[in-house]
């Protein structure tokens, strides 16, 4: 494996006039124990996300696809609300997640910013200090879980309640949602700043330097029209795009209604959309040229080569793609790869 040559490909995707051709990573599920994170201590996951580093590193060198191994810090969606005082479920076989803290616009307001050295922010960054420590500093470390603050808000605050005082109590929602983002540059700039390596992308499996920003799950925006999005959503996205230097989203909702302003988000290195088939057509027309495209579905094709295809009949000159399908073994991931770099004339 040369990991700086599988680097240099992604600044090249990402960044470069210079197209390098369509990128594929191959995952091979079961690289994280659901149990670990729930019940597991930090102590258990640090030695999880070795053992995972060493799958990563083993089938770089066995695919030879485009990844970049990296240390994670695996959390599930709960941690950043959950720092602001949400409970947190667990079960054995599922991730954890956050249940709501409040419930009205007075308890919002009474929220205060946490402290992000201690609790569960806390307990992130002795799970990466672990990691660094046990793998080498030179291994890049992958940051937790990410909600945007839309969804982070979401998941404090009782969600039927939530969505009432989207109109009820704007402004209070406003007032969290500047908590939350405040937290997030205080927590993220910590996280980029204390590990040599740091990787700010949390899903899907992609390597972006850190300077090219961080990456967020806005699994929300199905559920607020265009101008609510506009209105609560796009101004601490646009923070967030401005102060890391670039902006990368992971949607699975239906969210093809908030596609053009996802577009206008500042230094958008990628968007990885969860989308009906139908709309395969539409999200490369609108974001060829202006974003990679991350592919979170198979288009309805129950061979993922035939969906590759689809996808490279459909590109247009500008279009960018990244795939990450899935394979049993290493055997069956490293033709996979070999098949989808040759589609794409690589």
């Amino acid at each position: 494996m040369d990991l700086a040559a599988n680097k240099r490909f992604f600044t090249d995707l990402l960044n470069s006039a210079t197209f390098p051709g369509h990128g594929v990573r191959v995952e091979i599920p079961g690289h994280q124990e659901a149990a670990v994170l729930n019940y597991g201590s930090v102590e258990d996951q640090i030695e999880m996300g070795r053992r995972a580093l060493e799958f990563d590193c083993e089938c770089a060198e066995k695919v030879g696809d485009d990844r970049v191994p990296v240390a994670h810090a695996w959390s599930g969606t709960d941690v950043f609300a959950a720092a602001f005082g949400s409970p947190v479920h667990r079960s054995e076989n599922d991730m954890p997640f956050a249940l709501p803290a409040v419930s009205t616009a007075e308890e919002a307001d009474d929220l205060v910013e946490p402290d992000i050295h201690t609790g569960p922010l806390g307990d992130i960054l002795t799970l990466a200090d672990g990691l660094v420590e046990r793998c080498g500093s030179e291994c890049p470390v992958r940051i937790c879980d990410v909600q945007s603050p839309f969804d982070v808000a979401a998941l404090i605050w009782e969600k039927t309640a939530f969505y009432v005082a989207l109109l009820d109590t704007p402004d209070a929602v406003h007032r969290l949602l500047e908590k939350v983002t405040a937290t997030m540059v205080r927590f993220v700039r910590t996280f980029r700043d204390r590990y040599e390596n740091a990787c700010l992308v949390h899903y899907p499996n992609l390597w972006i330097p850190a300077e090219w920003g961080v990456c967020l799950s806005e699994d929300e925006a199905g559920s607020v029209s265009a101008s609510q999005f506009e209105e609560f959503c796009m101004p601490y996205l646009s923070r967030l795009a401005e102060t890391f230097g670039g902006i990368s989203l992971h949607s699975c909702a239906h969210s093809q209604h908030q596609w053009d302003s996802f577009l206008q988000l500042p230094g958008l290195r990628y968007l990885n959309l969860h989308h009906p088939p139908t709309s395969l057509e539409v999200a490369i027309e609108k974001c060829s040229g202006k974003a990679v495209l991350v592919p979170g579905d198979k288009n309805g094709h129950e061979d993922y080569l035939d969906f590759v295809k689809e996808c490279l009949a459909l590109a247009q000159p500008d279009t960018r793609f990244f795939f990450i399908p899935e394979a049993k073994s290493t055997e069956e991931a490293r033709d996979l790869a070999n098949d989808i770099k040759a589609l794409c004339g690589r």
